[in-house]
């Protein structure tokens, strides 16, 4: 998958066909309704197969319909969430730009609001959007004109933007050095006419769905570093014992050992983590931003650790495509 750059479709269909991307889905619409824990456990299994599998099935839901699921109005779950669960349509997430990432309140797209009061024409550009080259259904954020104590002001609004919809459109796959399996694309925005019934929550409170829903995607990405770090000390451990220099296994050696107490000590650290903010979602507590980003930086960082200290126990063989 990595090396071709190319998710098979029979993988995609088979993850459809096991509720891969319907995992937090309530029920009535067609989905498992999963908790956040329940999530992160499935996650941390899929991930150290082949993370581009993950991460198309977790951007889809940990972000891409994340806003739907949490502020979306009744009739706008009854309308997409059974395709997003069963129909076999995927969703993306729509924020960063060339200046505006984390920094959301950045963002420069617009949405003006028609004199008709009916739709907004949407303009601006959005770049490194996962599962855009693929996905049918956008959570997309712009800025917008709003009332604010009798004064008009630029606040951001998020909008469900659908592929069919004239002037959308996605460039070509960018050319990433890893997780090459997954979509990963710039989209535009030219004159899109969007219905004033998709807009997702309120007009001008886009900035507080964009969080909420980093907070959660965030969380997923920890849980799958912590997979990925479960996985990597089991094929080092089945390498430390039957390779032998010196006449014993160099699992034996104190230097092996503590690579290994290392790499065990911080995937602990991290999958606690992850456990408690997940636990924190599940409970509905209104802000875990901190706990979430943590958990982000911390299981990633454990886990660049952990493949180095894989790698060194491997010796030359590490670094051979064969293992």
């Amino acid at each position: 998958i990595d090396r071709e750059a190319q998710l098979p479709q029979e993988i995609l269909d088979e993850a459809w066909d096991l509720g891969l991307f319907g995992m937090i889905i309530p029920q009535e619409y067609g989905g498992a309704g999963l908790s956040m824990a329940a999530y992160c456990r499935v996650i941390a299994e899929l991930t150290p197969y082949d993370a581009a599998t993950a991460i198309t099935v977790g951007a889809h839901q940990s972000i891409g319909i994340k806003g739907l699921l949490r502020f979306g109005t009744d009739e706008q779950k009854k309308k997409y969430l059974p395709d997003l669960s069963a129909g076999k349509k995927i969703g993306a997430y729509g924020l960063t730009e060339p200046g505006a990432g984390s920094d959301a309140a950045s963002v420069k797209s617009t949405a003006v609001l028609d004199p008709s009061g009916e739709f907004y024409v949407l303009n601006g550009s959005k770049q490194w959007i996962t599962n855009a080259g693929i996905a049918d259904l956008f959570t997309v954020f712009a800025q917008t004109l709003v009332e604010v104590k009798g004064q008009k002001e630029n606040r951001i609004t998020a909008f469900i933007i659908t592929r069919d919809m004239a002037g959308f459109s996605t460039g070509k796959d960018e050319d990433k050095m890893g997780i090459r399996g997954s979509h990963t694309n710039p989209m535009k925005f030219e004159s899109v006419k969007v219905p004033k019934e998709n807009v997702l929550g309120e007009a001008g409170g886009g900035f507080k769905v964009a969080l909420e829903i980093l907070n959660e995607g965030r969380l997923g990405i920890a849980a799958g570093c912590v997979g990925v770090s479960h996985r990597l000390i089991a094929l080092a451990a089945t390498f430390a014992k039957e390779r032998e220099q010196f006449g014993k296994p160099i699992g034996r050696f104190e230097l092996i050992k503590e690579k290994f107490a290392d790499m065990a000590t911080s995937t602990f650290i991290a999958e606690s983590m992850v456990s408690l903010t997940a636990g924190l979602a599940d409970r509905k507590i209104k802000d875990f931003a901190l706990e979430s980003a943590a958990c982000k930086i911390y299981a990633s960082e454990a886990l660049w650790q952990n493949v180095n200290h894989a790698l060194q126990i491997y010796g030359g063989n590490g670094y051979m495509r064969e293992y």
